[in-house]
């Protein structure tokens, strides 16, 4: 098979089945809810739900709430990277003080984000800052441990040879630790921007600031009159997830086409293609 019939081959197996099994499980939501089996209290029809949703996007209400989302899921996700990269580095290079943090990590990383909620409501109010403490809260732990294992698996080769360059400092932070540790940190922030964008749902819901969640808790109130707008925010924020989700794919695949872990995957797919 020529590189030209793999290239032509590889969409339609990456898209049709995706697509395909999507547009089923529309289907059988749609023939559920119209045949009574599911009454519209508790599950509107598919095509009620999808013409909400295009009323919401075509109308413009659903894009302040888009945007409020993503504003507390970005600033939440900088402050975590920032302070996972130089804690975590920190700690990855001082044995002492990772062995004193541990019990601190582990019980922090323990407590569920959403228990501490009253205490941060009642601090900050329903407001940015109190939907951005939470999502700190919640994606710094996993993150931080990404960092710590990702700089201490660093060969210790590279680091003999950037002490006998006199590279050190900031310098060797920037130039060896990051690039070094790169799978665990995409791989830790995969895992930090899932978390992210949970607990700004989940606090916009419960603790009523702006977004996507606070829309879905308005529409519920309404009552079933609104139901299908309830079930089209929810999409609304599966579909976000899914956009965050294949950015950092993406940007994974982009900055790490040097990586042996990206290297095997392409020689996979040309296998598989073949």
């Amino acid at each position: 098979m020529t590189t030209n019939q793999t290239a032509l081959k590889r969409p339609w197996t990456t898209w049709a089945l995706p697509l395909g099994t999507v547009a089923v499980v529309l289907v059988l939501w749609q023939a559920v809810t119209a045949s009574g089996a599911v009454g519209p209290a508790q599950f509107p029809t598919m095509t009620d739900t999808m013409a909400a949703l295009g009323g919401e996007v075509a109308s413009g209400r659903i894009w302040p709430a888009v945007g409020a989302t993503l504003v507390g899921w970005l600033i939440g996700m900088i402050i975590v990277v920032v302070l996972g990269l130089v804690i975590g580095t920190a700690l990855a290079f001082n044995g002492f003080a990772q062995r004193s943090a541990a019990p601190v990590i582990e019980i922090f990383k323990a407590i569920p984000a959403i228990a501490i909620l009253p205490l941060v409501i009642l601090i900050a109010g329903s407001t940015l800052p109190m939907k951005v403490f939470l999502v700190c809260f919640a994606a710094f732990w996993p993150f931080l441990i990404q960092v710590i294992y990702g700089v201490r698996s660093m060969d210790p080769i590279v680091l003999d040879t950037a002490r006998a360059l006199g590279v050190r400092g900031v310098r060797r932070f920037l130039a060896v630790s990051i690039p070094s540790s790169s799978p665990y940190l995409v791989t830790g922030m995969r895992i930090a921007s899932a978390q992210a964008l949970i607990l700004c749902i989940v606090a916009e819901i419960v603790g009523g600031a702006a977004g996507i969640g606070r829309n879905i808790l308005l529409a519920q109130n309404t009552g079933v009159i609104a139901y299908p707008t309830m079930y089209a925010y929810i999409i609304a924020a599966g579909l976000l997830g899914i956009a965050l989700t294949g950015a950092f794919f993406l940007m994974e695949k982009r900055v790490m086409h040097w990586h042996e872990s990206q290297r095997n995957i392409r020689a996979s797919n040309r296998v598989g293609s073949a």
